[in-house]
């Protein structure tokens, strides 16, 4: 996609949202914006934030993913992931400006390694988090053909949906999933896509040059599973890890919120000339990239904080 004024605003600032950031300013292509102090539960504040920024593409980052607190506060979740998500659409579409959406490969089950879900696949959540999502989804994409709660508008929203699955990345931070897997001692070994956070922001970024829209799976081909992560974790970054397997049963029994396992395909992401590397390639080279991070000045105090997020959780559950 040309634009005349290349403008990302990205709303929220967790781990994606700070990749992102950093993603699109080394680039040197965009002017990018964080948001600051916004709430998407507040629709006026919203739309205010977008007129005020005049953006070319908003990415709305901003959501409550942690599936076990979604759980027990599923109003909060609602408000955020679903309703907040279409007030950051109903801002783009009242002001004409290209909208990506972060969804989430979760709402897809996948019952082994064969049972590979396109874009076209009728959702089948497990948990309330992945609902919510969903709910984003429809709503935003009402919008895009629009009719019913869009339709009012002069014109239709233009919005591209991602659907990530099994976030890992070599930046260390206390969000890092390898980073709280080198704290985990209980792994299960069913077979899930997965996506490596530096190839999903390249894939965005080729998305919006595109002007993709509709929604695209974004997972790195092939299978992995938490368990095998452990132990190429144990191999190639911590020798002293000490883990075992155990199955889906036991590991839903510890949590409050069922976990999913779900296999995406990559034949849209593929037939749009986005092509991600192999999963055990990647992960390879991104374990090999976080333990030099590991060696970092700080490395030391975000793994202490991780290994107390992981102990309250455990406490709490």
């Amino acid at each position: 996609m040309n634009f005349m004024q290349k403008k990302i605003l990205i709303i929220g600032q967790g781990q994606l949202g700070h990749a992102y950031q950093d993603y699109f300013t080394a680039t040197k292509e965009w002017q990018v914006t964080m948001a600051q102090g916004i709430d998407i539960r507040d629709a006026s504040a919203v739309h205010a934030l977008v007129q005020q920024e005049c953006p070319s593409v908003v990415l709305n980052v901003a959501a409550i993913t942690d599936i076990d607190y979604a759980e027990e506060h599923q109003q909060e979740c609602v408000a955020v992931n679903t309703l907040g998500a279409d007030h950051v659409a109903a801002a783009c579409q009242a002001q004409g400006v290209y909208l990506v959406h972060m969804s989430s490969g979760c709402v897809q089950e996948s019952k082994s390694a064969h049972e590979v879900h396109g874009e076209e696949d009728t959702p089948s959540p497990l948990c309330f988090y992945a609902w919510t999502k969903v709910w984003a989804e429809n709503l935003i994409m009402d919008r895009v053909h629009h009719r019913g709660y869009g339709g009012h508008l002069p014109l239709p929203l233009k919005a591209l949906i991602l659907r990530p699955r099994q976030l890992l990345s070599a930046t260390l931070s206390p969000r890092n999933a390898l980073a709280k897997m080198l704290t985990y001692t209980k792994f299960i070994d069913t077979p899930n896509s997965a996506t490596v956070i530096e190839d999903l922001l390249f894939a965005t970024d080729k998305l919006i040059a595109k002007g993709a829209t509709g929604i695209f799976n974004v997972v790195n081909p092939g299978v992995t599973s938490p368990y095998e992560i452990a132990t190429l974790l144990k191999a190639h970054v911590k020798p002293d890890m000490s883990f075992l397997k155990i199955s889906k049963d036991q590991l839903n029994a510890m949590t409050r919120a069922k976990r999913i396992d779900c296999v995406l395909s990559t034949a849209k992401l593929e037939a749009a000339s986005v092509a991600l590397p192999e999963i055990h390639e990647r992960l390879k080279e991104i374990l090999v990239q976080l333990k030099t991070n590991l060696a970092a000045p700080d490395a030391a105090t975000i793994l202490n904080k991780v290994q107390k997020q992981t102990q309250e959780k455990l406490k709490s559950q």
